[in-house]
């Protein structure tokens, strides 16, 4: 049976979680094959420390698919949570569809739901 579009779509969304635990991976049996030149270099521990961090970043990205590609048309959303931040943001799901989301409060002073000036 051929994967789905929410399939398809819960692949991509976590697609950039999977790289960086690959590069983890790497950099990882890099460690190892170091022992054969003396022992890991300060470059090989960067290396380490450096993917370890893009997986933490990666981990805290949503995962679930975008609303729409869980083809959940009506969405009758409960609060489930509050995400802690200081400005009472929630975290909902529907559930017809399991699909969650956080909803940050501009109006009472949350900038995580903002864009980033460059």
């Amino acid at each position: 049976m051929d994967p789905t579009p929410v399939d398809l779509a819960a692949i991509d969304a976590e697609w950039p979680l999977i790289a960086a635990e690959l590069d983890v991976l790497d950099a990882e049996i890099s460690l190892f094959y170091a022992d054969d030149r003396g022992g890991p270099s300060p470059l090989d521990w960067r290396r380490l420390r450096r993917a370890e961090a893009r997986v933490t970043r990666a981990a805290t990205m949503v995962v679930r698919p975008p609303w729409h590609a869980d083809g959940c048309v009506p969405h009758r959303l409960a609060v489930v949570g509050r995400t802690g931040c200081g400005h009472d943001c929630e975290i909902v799901r529907c559930p017809g569809c399991g699909g969650e989301q956080v909803l940050h409060r501009a109006d009472s002073g949350c900038r995580a739901g903002l864009p980033r000036a460059v």
